[in-house]
């Protein structure tokens, strides 16, 4: 998807090497022999950052692109939000509940539809903008305290309904 672009926006990409990451790492690797390789130049693989220095990437990046296809929560989506980052991520999974409106959702499995938000989030800095302030407003939905006051509202609502409850039925004599 991201060759297809045609940028000079270099992709980074970060994290480990997984299951399945076989094919990519050997389109990636930056031999002479590699016919690939001239395609390739703006593209990097990071296998670890610390914390501190992944936070500066997500905060200096012009988006986080997290096409996910399972997702039991999406935390990446959510902090690059909180840090005002535009994200493009999965249409699928938790990932839309997280995101909301908030970000690009494209289908995962679709690689022209991937392509499509990436261009949009590299050509329009409007988009950017709106983005990066939806998903700051969105991140805060999730903060520690608002989960809080959602957590407490609910067991009020628990109690007075169990104490509600309890008030209809008779009394055992």
């Amino acid at each position: 998807a991201y060759l297809s672009l045609g940028t000079d926006t270099p992709l980074v990409i970060v994290g480990q090497r997984s299951f399945g990451s076989r094919q990519e790492l050997r389109l990636l690797r930056r031999d002479e022999l590699n016919p690939l390789v001239a395609q390739f130049r703006n593209v990097r693989r990071i296998d670890y950052l610390p914390r501190s220095l992944l936070l500066r990437l997500v905060r200096g990046a012009k988006a986080v692109t997290f096409p996910s296809i399972y997702e039991g929560f999406g935390l990446p989506v959510l902090e690059a939000m909180a840090l005002g980052t535009p994200v493009l991520t999965s249409n699928l999974s938790s990932l839309p509940e997280v995101a909301g409106e908030a970000a690009l959702l494209v289908d995962p499995y679709s690689p022209a539809a991937i392509a499509a938000g990436l261009r949009a989030l590299d050509s329009d800095a409007d988009l950017r903008a709106r983005l990066s302030a939806a998903g700051r407003a969105r991140a805060e939905f999730f903060s520690p305290e608002r989960y809080a006051d959602r957590l407490g509202r609910l067991y009020g609502e628990l109690f007075e309904e169990r104490a509600r409850a309890d008030a209809l039925r008779p009394a055992h004599a």
